[in-house]
Parts: C-alpha cells; structure tokens; sequence
C-alpha cells in the first residue's frame, strides 16, 4: 500500500483529465486502460516493515505451598543417612558396605563408554540476548483461524525433559548406574543438563515457558537403590536448587519420579524397568518417601513413572501393571495421607503403536479391534485406577492367570489416586481384526500378533494415517479429537486431561544447518495443529484439557540416538551452545493468544 503522503506528489498530465471528461460514466476497467494508455501511472513504494516482535517472559505467579518444608517432615521418613561418593581409580574402602569402593563396583563393566564432561561446575545464567528473542516472521497460513475458543486461564503448558535423556554426568556427583545403562550404555554427556540448567531456564523464561516437566534421577538420589542406603547428598542439592531456581524466574514445576532410570539393583531380564521385581514396590516407595518430603512443598503436579505400558509391549510381561499400579497408589495415599500434601497427581500413560482407531467405525468387528488394542496397553492402567475395576475382559480371556488381578479391597485402594488423566502421543494406527478372526489368533499362541490380535495399517484409502517425520509416521490433526472423545467417554478423571509429552522430530533434522533447523516450520505446524484440535475438542466437545507440554525443550538422547530432534531449542554438540528454533515462539503464541483473560 502506498503511503498517503507518497500519492499527493503524483503530477498528472493536462491530457489525462481531458480524456476523463469524455470518458464520464464509463466502465472502470476503460478508464484504467485510459490511464495506462497516456502514461500515467502510480508511483510504487516499497511497504516499511514491521517493527520486531520480542518474546516475553510470562507473569510471575504468586508463591503456592502444597506440603510442608523438609525441616517439618524429615521425621516422616526415618532410618536415612546422607553421603557423597567420589569417583576415583583405587577407592580402598573394599570393608564399607556403601562407600566408595561399593559405589565403582555397581559401575563394573558400564563405565567403559562414560565420557567425562568438558567441565564439572555449574555455571551462573546470563540474560538471553534479545536479538535471540526476536520473534519469527509469521507463518504463511493461520491455524485454528475463525474460531472463539480459548484456553482456561491455568492451562499448562511448557515443554518436558527427562533426567537419563538430557543430564549427562552420568559418573559424576555420586549418581549410580540405572538399568538404562546396562541395556543403552546411557549417554554420558548428552545436553549435559546437569550443570547448565540455570542457563536453560534461564532461556526458558525468556522465551515466556510457563511450565517445565522434567524427571529426578532415582540414582542420584539413592544410588544404590534400595531402602536403608544412604542418600546422596550432592544430588537432593542439585534437585532443590533447579526447582527453586525455576520458581525464581516464575516456572512452574512439575515433576516424574522415574523416567526409564530404576537402578539396576531391580534389573530383571523380563522387565524393561525392573518393574516385576518383587522388591521393586518397596524401593520406589521408599524413594517417593525420600524426594516428596525434600520437594513436595514447591510442587504442585506429579508424576509417579512414565509409560508404564513397555513392558507388555517389550517383552510381553503384563503383570508387572501390578505392581506399577501399587506402588503408584501407595505413593499418593503416603503423600496425601501422611505428608498431607494437596498437589495433583497422575501417571503417564501411552500406547504401542499410537492413537489406535477403527479402519471403518461403520464396522463392529473394527470397532472392537480398536477397543481390544486399548484394552491391552492404557486400560490395564486406566481400569484400576479411574474406575477401580479389574482390568478388561479381553485380557483375561487371551492371558489366563498372566493377567494382572486385584482384589477387591486393592481395587478401592488404587482408585482414584490420579487427580489427571495422562496420555502421550505421538502417532496414530489404524486397526482391523485379524485374518480368521479373534477367536482363531487368540488360540494360535505363536501368532505375531499374539495375545492382542489386533491388525495394524498405517494408511486408509491409500493415504498415510500421519506425516512423516524423523522416527516414522507422526499422528494426523483428524486421529485427535475422536480418540481423546472416546477417552473421555471411557476414564474421566476429576481433573480433567493433560498431555505431558507430544512432539515433533522433523525429518533429517539432524542433517541440516542450524540456520535451516531454526527457520524450518514443519515442527510448528504440527504443534499448532494439535493444540488447534484440542481447543477445539475442549469447546466444541467437551473433553476438558487442562495441559500439554511439548516434547521437548533441547534436543534428547533419544536411546542410543540424537538424529530424533524432537527440540524447540537446540545445541551445538561442540561447544554446547543453545538457540531457539522457531518453534517454540509458534507453540507459545499459539496458546498465550487464546488463553482466556479473567
């Protein structure tokens, strides 16, 4: 558009006004060949562009108690002793049950890939440069454009991390080996996040993050593991440090106590995460105990383990559900009861393949197909804990006494011990029964698709059921809303659902230059996508999202690779050094412009 004053300067020609005249009450199209015809033409200016958009911290929340300190409640978890360790060639304490020659030995045969850090302190945050704060030009489309709807007020959002994927220092400040290490080798450095969180929540903040979800490492904590081992004192430092350091900048916590990292003291060869261990309840009680009372006075949200559905999924082990659910419900009753802390808790759930849903809703035995593959992952969880109900039918009927089972009196114990419903996701699936039917796949025990008998396509009509991305198919905007209906239909929880985890790990990422990771928009698409559908399945259908938090704010260890970026920020695997993709601005418009304002 030209600028008023740019228009006035224009000189016609005596000609171009004598040709007006004739021309009187003639179409507009020939008074513009008119014009073209004498020469007289517009001057053209280039538009002045508009003034750079600078990301914003979010407004610092008032302070918020959920428990008592540690001062008042250290009582509550008696018989613990606290310790350091130090990592040295020739420890010659071989007498002391837990010293440093104990400590080296738990890494015998692990440490041969442990890499030490560039550096083993912790350095102080410098402001964020604002020119890195510089929003992105907009996209070249809107999303979620001509609706109304808005988030609540206290929707959470942010972006997540684990310890045993982002920290690093995996040696050092007395840590002990998880069972991550002995089926990974782990990654000895990774982001190390260990000692440059000040700096990345730092960055958070100045980006406007609201929420950050991150896991404490069992084995800093206990490295050792179980009941009656020392704490280590560098490590219940190190976590009271970060969350006092994200409330200074006005984050918001909330916290898993295991993300893939029980220690190898609970190592069974049928269990991913030691979780049919038959000390394995006791330990993470104990654990639970120790971490609560040290942190539950600043935080508000919880997470007892993460994903708990590998294990049936991996090594086709059901009843370690069991004791999943148990120790879970011990923990909260504990919390509650004892430490009378009034936090949320949840547990996060997830599926095998992704959200699972009928190839034709038209067609019962598809229908069922989808339902029996959400029996076997999320319901054996869901059942106990949101209805208190034995996990369903199908699996008794396909497993016999594999099936985990509660007795009444365990099933009035666990219900209700999540306050959210919790679900990652990242793909999609469509199912069919199996050729010959349910009934003949589950009598052929060594059917691949055994004991679920459930049929897998990754495409309907000839179309992928997602986008691709760098892990595979990632979930389509039209998979959302239905399956988180259905969910709602099924387990509704008191507070509501929240998404811990979804993300984006754009294809061959790893390959570009950091100029292209930071420009490239297919992460904010899909993100914006499906924040769009769940404010749209929270207005339109009533399913009452509370939360989601992106999967993730740096660049993972991702179980042996860092190919999948799923990052909103990344790093230079050099020097270290972080920057923001764009990403993390479009996430964070997207919901800050439609939340609602009280």
């Amino acid at each position: 558009m030209l600028a008023a004053s740019r228009v006035e300067a224009i000189t016609l020609p005596k000609k171009f006004f004598k040709q007006i005249d004739k021309m009187a009450g003639q179409p507009l199209a020939l008074l513009a060949f008119i014009c073209i015809a004498t020469g007289v033409s517009a001057a053209f200016t280039w538009p002045s562009y508009s003034f750079p958009s600078y990301a914003t911290p979010v407004p610092k929340p008032p302070p918020t108690t959920y428990a008592r300190p540690f001062v008042a409640v250290s009582s509550l978890v008696p018989n613990q002793t606290t310790t350091t360790w130090l990592s040295i060639a020739t420890p010659t304490d071989s007498t002391a049950k837990y010293g440093n020659y104990a400590w080296s030995a738990l890494w015998t045969g692990l440490n041969s890939s442990v890499t030490p850090p560039p550096f083993t302190t912790t350095p102080a945050a410098t402001p964020i440069p604002s020119s890195e704060l510089i929003k992105p030009p907009q996209l070249p489309f809107t999303i979620g454009h001509g609706h109304n709807h808005t988030f609540s007020q206290d929707f959470i959002f942010g972006f997540g991390s684990s310890a045993v994927q982002g920290e690093g220092a995996s040696m050092n400040e007395g840590r002990g080996p998880s069972i991550t290490e002995k089926l990974f080798n782990g990654s000895s450095i990774a982001y190390l996040g260990y000692y440059l969180y000040k700096q990345d929540i730092a960055r958070m903040a100045a980006a406007g993050v609201q929420s950050y979800t991150f896991s404490i490492s069992w084995t800093r904590i206990l490295p050792f593991g179980v009941p009656g081992s020392p704490v280590n004192q560098e490590g219940i430092d190190h976590y009271d440090d970060l969350i006092n350091t994200l409330l200074e900048y006005g984050i918001s916590p909330m916290v898993t106590l295991t993300h893939y990292d029980t220690p190898l003291y609970y190592y069974t060869n049928t269990s991913f995460n030691g979780w049919d261990h038959p000390e394995f309840v006791e330990g993470f009680v104990n654990y639970a105990k120790i971490v609560l009372s040290h942190y539950a006075d600043r935080v508000g949200h919880w997470v007892s383990i993460n994903q708990p559905t590998t294990d049936a999924i991996a090594f086709n082990n059901w009843k370690s559900s069991y004791n999943v659910v148990m120790a879970h419900a011990h923990v909260v009753h504990w919390y509650r009861e004892v430490l009378k802390g009034t936090g949320k808790w949840t547990m996060k759930l997830s599926l095998q393949k992704g959200f699972t849903l009928p190839l034709d809703p038209r067609n019962a035995s598809h229908v069922e197909a989808a339902e029996r593959e959400l029996d076997f992952t999320i319901a054996q969880f869901a059942n106990p804990l949101f209805l208190g109900e034995q996990v369903p039918e199908s699996l008794f009927a396909a497993l016999g006494d594999r099936a985990p089972t509660y007795t009444d009196e365990e099933l009035g114990y666990v219900n209700g011990t999540c306050d959210l419903f919790s679900l990652n996701f990242y793909s999609a699936e469509y199912v069919t029964p199996p050729p010959g039917g349910f009934d003949a796949c589950i009598k052929n025990s060594s059917s691949p698709i055994s004991p679920k008998c459930v049929t897998g396509l990754t495409a309907r009509n000839h179309w992928d059921v997602g986008v691709t991305s760098n892990v595979g198919r990632m979930m389509g905007v039209t998979e959302l809303r239905p399956f988180f209906r259905y969910v709602w239909s099924r387990w509704q929880s008191p507070g509501g659902i929240i998404v811990p985890e979804f993300g984006w790990a754009p294809f061959e990422s790893s390959a570009m230059s950091k100029a292209q990771q930071q420009s490239d928009i297919m992460g904010s698409v899909w993100y914006q996508s499906m924040l769009n559908e769940m404010l749209r399945a929270t207005n339109e259908d009533g399913v009452p999202f509370v939360g989601a938090l992106g999967w993730s704010f740096l660049d993972n260890w991702e179980f042996g690779s860092f190919r999948p970026q799923y990052g909103v920020v990344g790093w230079n695997s050099t020097t270290l050094q972080r920057y923001y993709r764009r990403t993390i601005f479009d996430f964070l418009d997207f919901v800050n412009l439609r939340r609602k304002v009280t």
